[in-house]
């Protein structure tokens, strides 16, 4: 019960986050937790407690969420392995609003911690080659946005 309470009021939170920069996202508190039951074939070295924990990240999440419900796809055990390619998709956008947000507020240590990330996305043979130079945009701009952001 207590799980189920701090994972409606990160989700408030993060949505939050999101209309106050211009994104209406419909993924509710339900959905965020069929999301984190689903089967992946990645090591998922971040879980669901260590996500609400961190607003980008479920941000990130309900973002990814919110795209794969607009493609028409359900939140089954098995809608990430059987649709990776469109899945893929909804993560990079969720990708790039996250590192928009991150540089709106001015989280240099998110940004620093994701790029990492997208470095590995970018390495990553499921990944098509078209999403793969878009994370590598999105890598360039992360690292124009810390640079931007250590002038000041």
């Amino acid at each position: 019960m207590a799980r189920e309470v701090e994972v409606r009021e990160a989700v408030e939170n993060a949505r939050h986050l999101l209309r106050r920069h211009g994104y209406d996202c419909q993924t509710t508190a339900d959905d965020l937790l069929l999301w984190f039951q689903a089967d992946t074939p990645y090591d998922q070295g971040t879980g669901l407690d260590e996500v609400i924990r961190i607003p980008l990240l479920v941000a990130h999440e309900l973002v990814e969420i919110d795209n794969v419900k607009e493609m028409g796809l359900a939140l089954t055990k098995d809608v990430i392995v059987k649709n990776m390619e469109k899945v893929d998709d909804a993560h990079l956008k969720a990708a790039q609003i996250e590192i928009q947000l991150a540089t709106s507020i001015k989280n240099t240590q998110h940004i620093k911690d994701r790029i990492e990330d997208i470095h590995r996305w970018i390495k990553d043979s499921s990944v098509t080659a078209e999403n793969r130079k878009k994370y590598r945009e999105l890598r360039a701009k992360a690292l124009k946005a810390l640079a931007d952001m250590n002038k000041a």
